[in-house]
């Protein structure tokens, strides 16, 4: 006759193997529901809140064309950059978070983007291929770069001549005065100062829309535009 303890062990091992089961399911059904959420709540705003076709059409790009998108984040605008550039083109989607780069993986095996490659880049350099590129964007990211100028440098020797970087940012004309150090804590920066950064390193600045988006107050999402204008500026490398 088995003891008392061999009986419960084995009531209790097929009741454990079903909450294993059941946790397994429950984590998995998580996991499939939770998947697209990072991409669908901002998705549908960026027209409004960023006029995202605007910025898109500020890159001029055709199909086979080779382009990159630095702070790409959860890659909204890489997989609509994937649309111009079609198949024969090539987008180089790239970020230096990990939680970004999960994010990129995921848009590109849900939407099977087939000509985006996900770089993860550095804080000094986005490790994108010289002289290949068409254009580059750099959309609320240009704050965040720890060192602006090697990136921008790194972005410039990524172009090819008469290459184009766009930029889009966010300030408030009341901030401007500001020191740029107090500007990044609040997750702005004028582009009167991207435009002299750029300048330095060898980038051509064509014009800027300054604002290209007055801010929304009312806007209640956590969107910059809520916070402050955004600006768009266009710069180039130079030809040869």
């Amino acid at each position: 006759m088995p003891s008392i303890r061999n009986r419960w062990t084995f009531v209790m091992f097929p009741f454990g193997l079903l909450l294993l089961t059941t946790t397994i399911n429950l984590s998995l059904a998580f996991q499939q529901q939770t998947t697209p959420v990072p991409f669908k709540a901002q998705d549908e705003t960026r027209e409004s809140y960023q006029k995202a076709t605007d910025v898109l059409k500020a890159l001029a790009v055709t199909t086979g064309d080779w382009v990159a998108d630095v702070g790409a984040g959860n890659g909204y605008y890489a997989q609509r950059m994937a649309d111009l550039v079609g198949p024969t083109g090539r987008v180089f989607a790239e970020d230096i978070a990990d939680y970004a780069i999960g994010f990129l993986h995921q848009r590109v095996k849900m939407f099977d983007l087939r000509n985006v490659e996900v770089v993860k880049g550095e804080i000094d350099n986005p490790k994108l291929p010289a002289d290949s590129l068409a254009a580059v964007l750099v959309m609320n990211s240009y704050h965040h770069f720890a060192q602006p100028e090697k990136m921008s440098e790194q972005i410039l020797r990524a172009l090819k001549p008469g290459g184009r970087l766009i930029i889009g940012d966010y300030s408030l004309p009341d901030h401007r005065t500001q020191s740029r150090a107090d500007q990044i804590k609040i997750h702005e920066i004028a582009p009167d100062v991207v435009r002299a950064e750029l300048g330095r390193v060898g980038f051509q600045v064509l014009k800027c829309e300054d604002p290209f988006l007055k801010r929304m107050p009312q806007v209640t999402d956590g969107d910059r535009i809520a916070a402050a204008d955004m600006w768009l500026m266009v710069a180039v490398r130079p030809p040869k």
